[in-house]
């Protein structure tokens, strides 16, 4: 009886370790130095449909944030950083669609901070109508290799990286430049910046 019960507990909890599907992957994460030093972040997103309840519709997802937190290393040898944030807001998906979403570093910035193009760490974050989905292992750098850490980046770049706010910029924030090799545009839901 002992051994029967073991087994149907383990069956019931093979489905628990395995990673939700969640409605929106992140497939790639990507930096690119453009002219005048600039830096983009692309990040590659695909749809994989509604799994919500109350959806509209199955093949439609609606109302997604993807936000980007990046950390370089300022000072080695006291452990300090600094810290860049910016969010942009998709209207909509379909199922089955894949878009990028790009953010932009200046280059005066990067100049000032000695920043090379690839971030120490990094971490996209995805909402679907106002719930964070579970951290996906491509929307994170190799350096975050479990939650308390990726969990200790993302409140320290929200209370450390005021002093930075605004400058990691949405692409539809940026003029003057190139933007590089841009794509696959979503519907988004354009912001402005206020103080």
């Amino acid at each position: 009886m002992n051994k029967y019960f073991v087994s149907i507990l383990a069956l019931v909890a093979v489905p628990l370790l395995l990673p939700a599907q969640e409605d929106i992957r992140v497939d790639r994460v990507d930096f690119n130095s453009l002219r005048d030093d600039w830096i983009q972040m692309e990040i590659e997103l695909s749809c994989e449909g509604n799994s919500a309840e109350e959806a509209r519709d199955k093949d439609y997802v609606e109302k997604i944030k993807v936000k980007a937190y990046l950390g370089y290393i300022r000072e080695a040898s006291v452990r300090s950083f600094d810290y860049y944030t910016s969010e942009i807001e998709i209207l909509i998906m379909e199922k089955g669609d894949d878009n990028n979403v790009y953010f932009y570093l200046p280059g005066l910035i990067v100049d000032r901070d000695q920043l090379k193009t690839d971030p120490d760490f990094y971490y996209v974050e995805v909402s679907v109508n106002g719930g964070t989905q579970k951290p996906q292992k491509a929307a994170m750098s190799s350096n975050i290799p479990n939650l308390d850490i990726l969990n200790s980046f993302i409140s320290k770049a929200d209370s450390e990286g005021a002093d930075n706010e605004h400058v990691l910029m949405p692409y539809y924030l940026v003029s003057g430049i190139d933007l590089g090799r841009i794509s696959q545009l979503p519907a988004i839901l354009r912001r402005e910046v206020r103080d």
